[in-house]
């Protein structure tokens, strides 16, 4: 049996990529690493642990019970490790944590405000950079390693990005508070077909455009679209000045604005999502306890 010294660093975190990835092409260009080095790592680890921890075939990489229980207390130790880390510096009376938070709209959220109370509780020395931007900005600048946490909606590809969704949501329509159906309590899709629409830009990377253009279809029309817009608080400003009529996600209804209304659209899924996303590969140490910070904080919450 090998000792522990013998397991390096950068054999665990190769590892927990292939791990992550089963595929060792997509991990080796995750790690900016050529495949054959990879692979070698790994057979290195196996012959170091003496057992193997993937079944390779051409088709698939699995793990082996072996690779599962590794793969758990490998977590553990990177989990630790980065506690590890924070507590190292705060016992050395560092004051240069700093921790980037991006989000489309920091009032939205119920547990936001819980969540970095509870964080700054846990690391009092860390300074917080709250951030607003769009998804698809967010999505940029976490890339870009410029953010270092982002609340998004799930984002169409997610190499090298890991999220846990936080809550779903449906649907409200936003009407112009003069419109000839502000005095009904709830509307149907149906009901909008001969409104004219703000809807969202095909650029939107959680794609809006497509959900409002599905449900109209649905609802036997293709809506008569007057303009479009990257921003949900833009559509909303739109209806505000009388150009038309949305359908946005159900939390613009906490952001009131002046003449408009919103309307529950009843038959409409929960289809939004909110997630919370950061890098898999931060360096960052604090970015997973927030993450926990922030789990806890919907739990409690209900968001």
């Amino acid at each position: 049996m090998q000792s522990l010294g013998a397991i390096e660093f950068r054999h665990l975190r190769y590892f927990m990529r292939v791990a992550q990835e089963l595929h060792f092409g997509r991990a080796a260009e995750m790690l900016g690493v050529s495949q054959a080095p990879l692979s070698q790592q790994i057979r290195q680890l196996e012959q170091r642990l003496g057992v193997r921890l993937f079944d390779r075939t051409t088709r698939s990489v699995t793990l082996t019970p072996a690779g599962r229980v590794l793969f758990e207390k490998a977590q553990q130790v990177l989990v630790s490790l980065e506690e590890g880390i924070r507590e190292t510096q705060a016992a050395g009376g560092l004051s240069s944590g700093r921790l980037r938070i991006a989000a489309v709209y920091v009032g939205l959220y119920n547990f936001m405000s819980k969540a970095m109370r509870e964080f700054s509780r846990r690391n009092p020395s860390v300074l917080i950079d709250m951030q607003i931007h769009t998804t698809e900005e967010q999505l940029a600048l976490l890339k870009d390693r410029k953010i270092d946490v982002a609340f998004v909606r799930p984002p169409r590809t997610a190499s090298g990005i890991a999220y846990r969704e936080i809550y779903r949501e449906g649907f409200v329509a936003v009407l112009p508070a003069e419109s000839h159906l502000a005095s009904r309590e709830n509307l149907e899709v149906e009901d909008l077909r001969d409104e004219n629409f703000i809807t969202y830009s095909s650029i939107v990377g959680v794609s809006y455009q497509d959900v409002v253009l599905q449900h109209c279809r649905k609802a036997g029309f293709v809506p008569k679209v007057v303009q479009e817009v990257s921003h949900t608080m833009t559509v909303v400003a739109m209806a505000s000045a009388g150009i038309g009529v949305g359908i946005v996600p159900a939390w613009v209804v906490m952001t009131p604005m002046e003449n408009v209304v919103y309307r529950e659209l009843p038959k409409l899924p929960k289809a939004v999502s909110l997630v919370v996303a950061w890098r898999e590969d931060s360096m960052n140490p604090f970015v997973r306890d927030f993450v926990k910070c922030t789990l806890a904080a919907v739990g409690e919450t209900g968001h």
